[in-house]
């Protein structure tokens, strides 16, 4: 589901999520494709049955938003930070990403996405085409030239719901 206001945060927020749900980093280059990270959200939460529909793709703008109130900064339990740097340059933004993917069930297409999130391990990482960095941190890439446009989300929804299925049979 695409996240596009506060409210519709504050709904995710207020649902029971599981300690350690798992998230997915797309990484798209410098710009984001929003309609691919929300197809995966609403693919996800019709297969993925423990995630109980509650999967989200939030916008750049709602997570500046998330960053700039610390009210909203509050809800995700981060404390303010110290004066001398803003919550809405890119230190607090990751901070924002980090705290969101914590909470799990969560689609991130941002461009501090990858610096913030790379070394999680409940991540699952894909990327749709080349990563700027070497790629052997991601868990799949795919050239968006090569799939029809609507076969990207399933395909990198049920590859998600694959590395799942392993990492938690391991």
């Amino acid at each position: 589901m695409p996240i596009t206001t506060l409210t519709e945060f504050h709904h995710w927020l207020l649902t029971e999520e599981p300690a350690g749900a798992p998230f997915i980093l797309l990484e798209t280059g410098e710009f984001p494709r929003l309609e691919c990270a929300a197809r995966i959200a609403r693919h996800l939460n019709e297969y993925d049955d423990d995630s109980v529909g509650n999967w989200i793709a939030p916008t750049p703008e709602v997570i500046h938003a998330i960053a700039a109130d610390p009210a909203q900064r509050r809800l995700l339990g981060l404390t303010d930070l110290p004066s001398a740097s803003r919550s809405t340059d890119p230190h607090g933004i990751r901070e924002v990403l980090r705290a969101l993917a914590r909470r799990g069930h969560i689609v991130i297409n941002h461009p501090e996405g990858r610096r913030a999130l790379m070394s999680e391990p409940r991540g699952f990482r894909a990327a749709l085409g080349l990563p700027e960095a070497d790629g052997s941190d991601f868990h799949i890439i795919l050239d968006p030239a090569g799939f029809p446009h609507q076969c990207l989300a399933p395909i990198l929804g049920d590859s998600f719901l694959e590395w799942l299925h392993h990492r938690d049979a391991a």
